[in-house]
């Protein structure tokens, strides 16, 4: 199985990082703070909720986007915590994203690189099969001498 490193894995790797990261910081520094001083649990079932499944997909997610980049296990892990520090998220998504764009970009100049020099080695192919066949050519174009019998 092929697993390339695409602009989707990144684009989806962010989306969920700010979500995360915007319904922790809803849960921290709301949720909480009108459950404990205003004895309000009216926000509290539904925001966890919708910050319990986002994370969980935040975790496939990240996974996904570890696996396709070969980040080491350690960095894996990192990525995939990240999601339960307030701001944490917002900071380390930056970093992700931006090394994981180098490293997609270096994928894209290996592969430019790699057809560059197949095409070269083709035309040259192409080149000598070319001379080979004037050559053949202005052989068999040549009268042959007369005989004297």
């Amino acid at each position: 199985m092929s697993t390339t490193l695409t602009s989707g894995a990144i684009t989806r790797y962010r989306v969920m990082a700010l979500f995360t990261g915007t319904m922790l910081l809803l849960l921290t520094f709301v949720v909480i703070p009108l459950q404990l001083w205003a004895h309000n649990k009216t926000l509290e079932k539904p925001v966890s909720i919708v910050h319990g499944y986002g994370y969980m997909v935040y975790l496939i997610v990240a996974l996904d986007l570890c696996l396709r980049a070969r980040y080491k296990p350690v960095r894996t892990i990192l990525i995939m915590l990240v999601g339960v520090v307030p701001f944490l998220a917002f900071y380390y998504e930056r970093i992700v994203v931006r090394d994981t764009q180098r490293l997609m970009a270096e994928a894209e100049e290996r592969v430019a690189a790699k057809k560059a020099k197949q095409a070269a080695k083709a035309a040259k192919a192409a080149a000598a099969v070319k001379a080979a066949g004037v050559a053949a050519q202005a052989t068999e174009s040549q009268p042959e001498p007369a005989r004297a019998d």
